[in-house]
């Protein structure tokens, strides 16, 4: 091949890699963009044209203000009560060195296997009225009259007026604490091990030391990955439907659209529906905002980048190894604890009013996996190809991103994080929004098509993530080696950087498949049926719906569930290792 023709080829990969790029954005600009901006548009038009008249209808009703006030202060207080666990338990695991410090490590991450939604279940025996809990505070050691409501109902914060009330959903706050201050406890760690060892050395020397060098400079530092960790944990309980329908409270912002989705598939469009998703989204692309303005301000923590030059590492001893076996222990229990009580009642024959269950069987998962399993095939079927689909979209995306070699990388990688901040209940309702009675995505009628497309798009990030974090770890020479030979950049992809990718992409993809598997919000938005529904659908509406045995049932297969997700998360964490982390990032 001559010159000329090499030039040619080259040129052709590169115009190829261009072309990609534009179907790889136009994929995400339909199904990730367009339904956000349908939905912003939607709350401002009315049949007579651009008004505010459904914000008017929304901020009229008391009932919808306080349910916008309850869901702004669950999730302000579970960012609270995750930073509160999430930011001393990294400093534990990052600055000192202990026996058990990787049994720990372990336990700690339990929460990410299971979703809030499922988590709940667990707790009933736990934390409920007949609960463990208040079965010894109340029966045994005599020190409650009568039993804790430690689940269900709200407390009064404070009044705006006789009509708005303040309250706070404390067994949501519970609930998603448990499960997501993980998020928190990440993000504060990749932080906290980037820092400068000298920045706190040079503090230490001008007279600084414990919680007063803590507050002035370590946490100063890290502090962009608290932020990054706490705007996920807020949008996430902002918009969480899946774990107010667990505890029975319907004074949320997601539940009303939830409630109000039959207006839309009898073909009316709901006003009200439309203006939360305005207030959702906008809270979305603030947090994100902010978040990604703040982070991108503050990468100065690493200043030597061949390493640290000393390790800030501590072996505690005496009472402060005592403290710090305490702090541990006693949050490992509280994060087993659902784990715990779903276990038991999946296996429990009989367990009324006692400590532990006085009969235990397998009859549960005899009924049930029978049962459910038409919807776990449907699961498995949905997240699969949308795995599937995420491995290809995000090995390109992670690609261009990472070597900046197409125009408008940074949109690519802009969209693509979107479903990271943007809550998984505007995906669903942005979908009945645009694609009510189109060929092929109408939800009604493409049931299938339409849930798997989002399972794709909400998990997106995940693969990216991973992707990119393992991008970084191949050296731009060897690429730029076969260019120099005469290989277009599409072709020094797929032959030299994929290969090389390819674990951190199926790490990805495995991320992708087990958090669509647990998808909630997209799921009870676009499922109408159990013809097409997906196990998480089953689970709840069928499952834990029986009056009789639900709450067992509901519980074995929530089991099921547990099994096969710390099975994929010790395969994730295995080929990830130390940049797990970096998925959950923004």
């Amino acid at each position: 091949m001559g010159h000329l023709d090499k030039l040619r080829h080259k040129l052709g990969g590169e115009i190829s890699l261009q072309i990609i790029a534009m179907i790889v954005n136009a994929i995400m600009f339909v199904f990730i963009l367009l339904p956000i901006l349908t939905l912003i548009i939607k709350a401002f038009i009315t049949p007579e044209g651009f008004s505010l008249d459904y914000f008017i209808l929304f901020w009229s009703n008391s009932y919808y203000r306080e349910a916008l006030y309850a869901t702004f202060m669950a999730a302000f207080f579970t960012v609270i009560s995750t930073s509160l666990i999430g930011i001393p338990l990294a400093y534990i695991m990052v600055r000192y060195d202990f026996p058990g410090k990787r049994f720990f490590s372990i336990l700690i991450l339990v929460p990410l296997i299971m979703p809030p939604f499922v988590g709940a279940l667990g707790l009933y025996k736990i934390l409920g009225i007949n609960g463990i809990v208040n079965l010894i505070l109340v029966d045994y050691l005599k020190i409650l009259d009568k039993p804790i409501n430690f689940l269900y109902g709200e407390i009064l914060l404070f009044s705006l007026s006789p009509y708005d009330k303040i309250y706070l959903p404390y067994g949501i706050v519970l609930i998603n604490t448990l499960h997501l201050y993980p998020l928190v406890y990440l993000n504060c760690a990749a932080a906290l091990a980037n820092i400068d060892p000298s920045l706190e050395e040079q503090a230490e020397n001008l007279g600084a030391k414990g919680f007063y060098l803590f507050r002035t400079v370590t946490f100063p530092l890290m502090r962009p990955g608290w932020i990054a960790g706490a705007v996920i944990v807020f949008v996430w309980t902002f918009s969480d439907l899946g774990t107010p329908l667990i505890v029975h409270y319907f004074k949320m912002l997601s539940v009303i659209v939830f409630f109000k989705l039959s207006e839309i598939t009898a073909g009316k469009p709901s006003p009200v529906s439309y203006v939360i998703g305005f207030i959702m989204i906008s809270v979305a692309f603030i947090t994100l905002f902010i978040a990604r303005r703040y982070i991108s301000l503050k990468r100065y923590v690493m200043l030597f980048t061949g390493g640290r030059l000393i390790e800030r590492v501590h072996k505690p001893s005496g009472i402060k190894l005592i403290l710090v076996y305490l702090y541990l222990i006693s949050l490992s229990i509280a994060a087993l604890s659902p784990h715990i009580g779903l276990t038991l009642v999946a296996f429990s024959k009989r367990w009324v009013l006692t400590l532990m269950p006085e009969e235990y069987t397998l009859e549960h998962f005899y009924v049930v996996v029978p049962w459910a399993a038409p919807y776990i095939m449907n699961t498995l079927i949905y997240a699969s190809i949308a795995a599937l689909i995420d491995i290809m979209l995000g090995a390109f995306i992670a690609y261009v991103v990472a070597r900046k070699i197409v125009i408008g990388e940074d949109l690519i990688d802009f969209i693509a994080t979107l479903p990271l901040a943007v809550p998984g209940i505007i995906i669903g309702l942005g979908y009945w929004a645009l694609f009510y009675k189109v060929p092929l995505l109408d939800p009604m009628r493409y049931t299938p098509i339409i849930l798997t497309i989002s399972y794709s798009m909400r998990r997106l990030p995940y693969t990216v993530r991973a992707a990119y974090a393992g991008m970084l770890q191949i050296h731009e020479s060897l690429e730029e080696a076969s260019i120099n030979l005469g290989a277009s950049r599409l072709r020094t992809f797929k032959d030299i950087t994929l290969p090389l990718l390819i674990m951190s992409l199926f790490a990805g993809g495995i991320l992708s498949f087990i958090n669509a598997t647990i998808e909630v919000s997209t799921t009870f938005l676009l499922v109408l049926t159990d013809r097409y529904a997906p196990a998480t659908w089953f689970l709840y509406f069928r499952a834990f719906a029986d009056p009789r045995n639900g709450l067992a049932m509901a519980s074995a297969l929530g089991f099921i569930f547990i099994v096969i997700i710390a099975i994929a998360l010790t395969i994730v964490n295995k080929i990830l290792g130390a940049r797990m982390g970096a998925v959950f990032r923004l």
